[in-house]
């Protein structure tokens, strides 16, 4: 039916489902071709479903006995990313769009690898029983990676490695392994990290199979030269649609090195999440269950798909699973610490900092020749001598530099040497990373925004014209804006403010002498090889400069031989959470004047005002909890109560400090219970403590 323009958004409710459901956002190309041409917002161009695809029967998924299996993978795809309470799509495309359609694709891919077990070429989809389908389910949940589950990715690529090992002469990789004797190495950090599964003394002549082959990738990434894994996934997997074509987790252990070390920390991280790994999360898993369940639009249509009692069996089925976890929090002491030494960095260095690689861009422009170029004594002279007295040597620690040539072969050196030059200031482009980490890490607490909210600020728009409000797109703010986020404003303390001015005039500056086109993101950097390139910030990018930033400050290795590498997650609960203990005993003065702020009240406002909700409620219940545990109810008598009934006991301390917080969360979320700061003012000035309270008004 053709209707007027004002009426055109009943149009999808007046088409049949087989007509709607033929178009997707994502869906550039016509829904019969047998090539699909899709994309989520890529940068670059669109990427390519090609359907045909040869089954256990030596069909292929074309052929007119398999239309149905054909059509009904292709409706199951576009139906993935609508919602299911009407016929729109679901928010955010690149985002939760993209997410549930590659969920959708690995369960097509899962079913294709698993084709001659299930008989879907004489079966279909109709075929899959509640068995099948909780089978696939219960592989999907034993691990939190879909490269494992779903393709069996390590032991695939295991075997595949001895395979070309024994197909190729041993002359060749004698031959290899003279030519590029780095295939020889294999550092201590690769064995420690080694899960492949290959005895070590077979990994070079395996390394030089693969380079025969041409399987290494073409660029020098930060841990060395690894193996194509899109190029590998196509060889492994040629009988699935999407995963041929995707990156998949790297081994280390195959990695070699030519510019860069293939460390990128100097000891392991404390793990930032108490939750289990070894298992897929319950949310994660979740989803694919509901992606699974909605096979049964196929119904719909008019196409086979599982019977409505298989869906419903598989839809009842939960495993064990991995829990969500906390963050682990980080000792106040530490974050204290780490924001002074940022703050530091800034009023002592960072103005330097940020002139010195100004001039090695304004030179290199002049002379129209890429930073690697630059002999030592060039940097030397070009930075000047205040970052040549502060240890200023070398352009970059990643790319060693003698006379005008850039030594390829050459790396960082041993872990020991590279992190002792770090913190002696030998690389400008390395002592340029740790202080934009600082910035990153003063911003972060401060804000408390989310890592993604914060790696994506453009340089050119994150300030207001008065300097005083950050201008960020909230990360989760894109319902009813077709994708789009809601851009906010939040307040900003003027050491922040301070900071990101830094960056922005570093970027007016680069502008300005043609070295960049336009302005990139707020963090970014350049290339640590040398390269003329200065790429935005992402968030590998974003944690890498944090790593820096904890390495060369040295922040504290646990007693397993770990170093509190901070992350923006931590840092957004660390600012509400130091509040509330530091206010209960009067110790605010590092927040005032860190915030300038006269009064208790005013600090609280602040956070509220850059804190959601959530986060907020999140940090209460853990701020109760952990004084509950520890004997400490006067300010939470009702919710000692609540807990003494739930629990049987008044012990608290026997139960685990998390468990009291679910717990309490619990009670928040339900509406019971609120946890918030009460200001009282008495002769010895302004006071505060954290109380609970019924929502009707009793203190608990």
């Amino acid at each position: 039916m053709l209707l007027p323009p004002e009426l055109q958004f009943l149009s999808p409710l007046l088409n049949s489902p087989r007509e709607e459901y033929k178009t997707a956002p994502w869906l550039l190309s016509d829904f019969d071709a047998p090539k699909w041409q899709y994309s989520f917002g890529y940068k670059k161009k669109p990427k390519e479903l090609d359907w045909e695809i040869t089954l256990s029967d030596g069909s292929s998924l074309l052929d007119s006995k398999n239309e149905e299996l054909y059509l009904g993978f292709k409706y199951f795809l576009t139906t993935s990313t609508r919602r299911d309470f009407d016929l729109g799509t679901t928010n955010e495309l690149e985002g939760q769009q993209a997410k549930q359609f590659g969920r959708a694709c690995q369960i097509i891919d899962f079913l294709l690898i698993n084709d001659k077990r299930y008989q879907l070429s004489t079966y279909g989809l109709a075929g899959l029983t509640g068995g099948n389908l909780i089978e696939m389910l219960e592989t999907f949940s034993k691990t939190p990676s879909s490269a494992e589950s779903v393709y069996n990715w390590t032991p695939t690529l295991r075997e595949f490695c001895h395979s070309i090992l024994a197909d190729t002469s041993e002359m060749e990789i004698i031959s290899v392994l003279k030519e590029r004797p780095q295939l020889l190495i294999i550092t201590n950090e690769q064995k420690d990290d080694d899960e492949l599964g290959i005895r070590h003394e077979l990994i070079p002549p395996i390394r030089a199979a693969l380079y025969i082959r041409g399987l290494y990738g073409t660029t020098q990434v930060e841990y060395g030269r690894q193996p194509n894994t899109i190029r590998l996934s196509g060889i492994l997997y040629p009988h699935v649609l999407w995963g041929k074509n995707q990156f998949k987790p790297v081994h280390s252990i195959l990695g070699f090195n030519e510019d860069t070390s293939l460390f990128s920390r100097e000891y392991p991280g404390v793990r930032t999440n108490t939750g289990a790994l070894e298992l897929m999360r319950d949310q994660t898993f979740f989803t694919y269950r509901s992606a699974v369940y909605s096979l049964g639009t196929l119904h719909e249509i008019g196409l086979p798909a599982p019977t409505s009692k298989a869906l419903i069996e598989a839809d009842c089925f939960t495993p064990e699973l991995g829990t969500k976890g906390r963050f682990r929090t980080v000792p106040s002491d530490l974050v204290f610490t780490s924001l002074r030494n940022a703050i530091e960095l800034h009023i002592e260095h960072g103005s330097e900092i940020i002139k010195g690689f100004c001039r090695i861009a304004i030179e290199c422009q002049k002379r129209g020749v890429n930073p690697s170029t630059l002999s030592e004594a060039e940097v030397r002279h070009i930075v000047g001598p205040y970052l040549a007295n502060l240890g200023v040597s070398r352009l970059s620690l990643s790319a060693r530099i003698i006379a005008t040539k850039t030594l390829r072969e050459s790396i960082k050196g041993d872990k020991e040497e590279y992190f002792a030059n770090l913190r002696s200031n030998t690389g400008l482009y390395d002592l340029l990373a740790v202080y934009v980490g600082g910035i990153q890490l003063t911003v972060g607490i401060l804000m408390a925004r989310r890592v993604s909210e914060l790696y994506s600020l453009k340089a050119d728009r994150c300030l207001d014209e008065s300097g005083e409000w950050l201008l960020f797109g909230n990360g989760k703010s894109t319902k009813h804006l077709f994708g789009l986020r809601r851009r906010e404003a939040r307040p900003i303390e003027p050491i922040a403010a301070d900071m990101i001015k830094s960056l922005i005039r570093m970027q007016k500056v680069l502008l300005k002498v043609g070295y960049i086109k336009s302005y990139k993101t707020l963090f970014a950097l350049p290339q640590m090889s040398g390269t003329r390139e200065f790429i935005d910030s992402s968030n590998t990018a974003y944690n890498r400069n944090l790593d820096r930033f904890c390495d060369y400050f040295e922040t504290p290795v646990n007693d397993e031989g770990q170093r509190w590498y901070l992350r923006q997650h931590q840092m957004r609960r660390f600012f509400a959470m130091l509040f509330f203990y530091c206010g209960s005993f009067s110790n605010l003065d590092t927040l005032r004047w860190m915030l300038g702020h006269a009064s208790l009240q005013h600090v609280y406002n602040y956070i509220t005002e850059s804190t959601d909700g959530a986060l907020l409620n999140s940090v209460g219940a853990q701020f109760a909890a952990e004084n509950i545990h520890v004997g400490n109810v006067e300010n939470f008598t009702v919710l000692a109560e609540m807990l003494k009934d739930r629990y049987g006991t008044d012990n608290f301390g026997l139960i685990p400090s998390s468990e009291l917080e679910d717990y309490i969360n619990d009670k928040i979320k339900e509406g019971m219970v609120e946890i918030a700061p009460e200001f009282f003012t008495d002769a010895n000035g302004e006071h505060m403590k954290v109380v609970a309270r019924l929502k009707h008004g009793v203190a608990a």
